[in-house]
Formats: structure tokens, sequence, C-alpha cells
């Protein structure tokens, strides 16, 4: 076995502690060693449909090439992304990278979703826009009123599924997608393929 090497993956284990990232699961994988898009991707699975398609949608304007996702159905927004998180052999670094870009573009998309006050805002223009369609069947707002008027229908179940897959989210992000936790990570990952490596040329 190389010293060096040895020496080498020893150093980055004291420099960054190897919290190696277990989730439960159910079934046949619990407990299994997951990376962060895995970690994404089982989040992802646990929201309803409905969720599920918005996040896809949210997805298409900055992860995705929106022009490849124009004319793509909603079940197939849906499963591209799912196919993104879930890429086996990928390096270490594209891992990072997706997880970053991932969190990134959908907290700026969803945050005001994972709240009250967010939802009570969103309620209240939709109605303004229903009571202007109203009062002027020209106006730019009357072009929406049946997408308005269906969401308002189903905003009670929406809101409740939104707020509760931003609580999921949070605590995800907060455990397993910060700063320390993502170069723990990929440390770790390092150091592991430092030792494949050494033993390889044992």
């Amino acid at each position: 076995m190389d010293d060096r090497s040895d020496i080498a993956a020893s150093l980055l284990n004291a420099v960054f502690p190897l919290h190696q990232t277990r989730v439960q699961l159910a079934g046949p994988s619990l407990g299994q060693l997951m990376t962060p898009l895995q970690i994404i991707s089982d989040w992802l699975e646990k929201q309803d449909a409905e969720v599920q398609s918005e996040v896809a949608n949210m997805a298409a304007f900055m992860v995705f090439d929106i022009s490849e996702f124009i004319d793509y159905s909603g079940q197939e927004r849906t499963a591209s992304l799912r196919q993104w998180l879930t890429e086996v052999n990928l390096p270490t670094y594209t891992v990072l990278s997706r997880a970053l870009k991932f969190r990134s573009c959908f907290e700026h998309f969803a945050e005001r979703r994972f709240t009250e006050a967010g939802w009570t805002r969103s309620e209240e223009v939709l109605r303004k826009a229903l009571e202007e369609a109203e009062r002027d069947a020209r106006s730019d707002a009357a072009g929406f009123v049946s997408t308005a008027q269906r969401i308002l229908d189903e905003f009670s179940i929406r809101r409740s599924c939104w707020i509760e897959a931003g609580k999921a989210w949070r605590k995800l992000a907060n455990t397993y997608l910060t700063s320390r936790a993502l170069r723990e990570w990929t440390t770790s990952q390092i150091a592991l393929r430092t030792r494949v490596s050494s033993q390889g040329n044992s």
C-alpha cells in the first residue's frame, strides 16, 4: 500500500471529520448511505404528485434548458427531474454541483410557499384578479379567470401540502445541504477514492 496516500486520507479525515450521511428509508434501504442528490430525490418522492409537478416546473427554468422543456407534459418534466436526481456513477463534484444548483433554484421559487403569510398574499392577489376581471371583461386579468378560480378551489389542499413539504425540505436542507455537510460529504468521497486507489496499487 502507498503510505503517502494513506497519510493524505488521514489528514483529510482529521481536517474534515467524516460524518457520513444516513437517512431512514422504508424497506430494504433502511439506513442506506446516500449522496446529496439521493437525499433530495427521496424528499421529492414523498411529496404529493401536484407538488412534484410544480417542483419540476421550477427546475425547468434554472436547472434545465427551458427550451427543451417547453413542450413537455407535467409528467415528462417530473420524470426528467427524477432522472437528473438519480443518475448513477456521477463524479463527486457533479453531484455537489447539482445539489447546490437544485437547492438554489428550488428555494428561489418555492420559499414563499412554505409559509402561511406567503399563501395569504397569493390568495389576496388571486381574489383581486377575479374582482378586476368582473369589473372589466377586457382587462388582462379576465384572461386568467378560469386558472385563478381553479387555484382558489384547490387552495386549501395545495397550501397544506406545500407547507408540509416546506417543513420537510428545511429539515433536510439544514441537515444535509449546508456548506459544512456538503464539504464533509465531498471530503469523504475523496478520502474513499484515495483508499480504494491505494488498495488497488498495493
